[in-house]
């Protein structure tokens, strides 16, 4: 399996499942159980199941039935169909090798809290922002999380379907920093599937730099109803995408996270370009997804265009949080989060546990 370290007193893992990769020298393969079925999960798991990999899916009903009836079915960049185990009792990932949430952040903690996940079990999520690795550390161990980003897209169709969108870069990687043979092979895994992966040496600045990039994007998919092309290639709404990046920028900086470059369109180039480099740069990358993903919709939108709650709170509403914990004055995060909230549908409290304010594991 893709080994976990062993802190001292934890517990012995099962000799018979351990092998140093996904296909290692045992020759025995990893179990996947992936959380959540929507556009992400769908597509990862069709992926993995059609090159032949183990897996398994956890997701509430009606999908759950729908998918153990007509099975997997990705369409867009590829056309694929697979059938997989279907759940939707979380305990059917209890003796996974390797958990991927790609959960709502808002659906995770009650499916997180309830896992039992066999010793060593490594865990990773693909889920917008940054606290997800605390939530999976309060389980799994911290010393049994991976950090991960997907710069994947996709959308759930109505006859359930998963459309993909966007393959540009799934990356994992320590926490802690550096590289592993066990991050590696995760994303040897993913790439034999046919999704473009790697390890990063620095995953947390990965992720901060997607969130960084990520808030803006979902507050002006929900607040115009447009599609990412349209508000990233007008200049009244790329003004906004401008203010916001560079709040969340300072948000990074002030936690102690250095965003890595990312070419012209990225947190750190917005963050230091003056106002008309950085609107350029905003505009530009709109032209671009007019041309390469002239479909692609932020997740938000599409939660809000099938009438279902959106992950506000703990994705722009945790930016906020933290800000004012940190002493960080951020208008444009705050006023667009107020929109953001109001245009969302509402979630009972009972189904939302939002995220408070802390430092992220290291």
């Amino acid at each position: 399996m893709i080994e976990s370290p062993n802190p001292p007193g934890s517990r012995t893992r099962d000799r018979n499942r351990s092998c140093s990769s996904p296909r290692g020298a045992s020759g025995l393969r990893v179990k996947t159980a992936i959380l959540g079925a929507g556009a992400l999960g769908t597509i990862f798991a069709a992926h993995l199941a059609d090159a032949g990999e183990d897996v398994v899916v956890v997701t509430r009903e009606p999908r759950a039935s729908l998918l153990a009836r007509d099975g997997l079915r990705v369409t867009g960049l590829v056309e694929k169909a697979a059938r997989v185990p279907v759940f939707s009792d979380p305990a059917a990932a209890n003796d996974a090798d390797l958990v991927i949430s790609a959960l709502k952040t808002y659906q995770s903690p009650a499916v997180i809290a309830g896992l039992r996940p066999r010793p060593g079990a490594l865990a990773l999520s693909v889920q917008n922002g940054v606290y997800k690795n605390d939530e999976l550390a309060a389980v799994f161990g911290a010393a049994h999380v991976l950090g991960a980003t997907a710069l994947i897209s996709g959308e759930v169709l109505a006859d359930g379907a998963a459309r993909f969108t966007v393959n540009e870069r799934l990356l994992v990687g320590e926490l802690a920093g550096g590289t592993s043979a066990r991050a590696e092979a995760v994303a040897a895994m993913f790439a034999r599937a046919g999704i473009r992966a790697a390890a990063s040496p620095g995953i947390r600045a990965v992720e901060w730099a997607k969130y960084a990039m990520f808030v803006p994007s979902f507050c002006l998919a929900v607040i115009t109803r447009l599609p990412t092309h349209r508000f990233m290639s007008h200049e009244g709404s790329a003004r906004v995408v401008v203010a916001l990046t560079r709040e969340m920028a300072e948000l990074a900086r002030a936690e102690g996270i250095a965003l890595p470059e990312g070419g012209g369109y990225s947190a750190a180039t917005i963050a230091r370009a003056d106002d008309a480099a950085a609107l350029a740069a905003v505009l530009a990358y709109g032209e671009r997804m007019r041309t390469a993903a002239p479909a692609h919709k932020v997740s938000g939108l599409q939660d809000l265009e099938r009438g279902r709650p959106t992950e506000v709170e703990e994705t722009v509403g945790y930016a906020v949080r933290r800000a004012a914990a940190l002493g960080l004055d951020c208008p444009a995060l705050r006023t667009c989060h107020g929109l953001c909230g109001a245009i969302s549908p509402p979630l009972a409290q009972s189904e939302r546990s939002v995220p408070t304010p802390r430092t992220s594991i290291s």
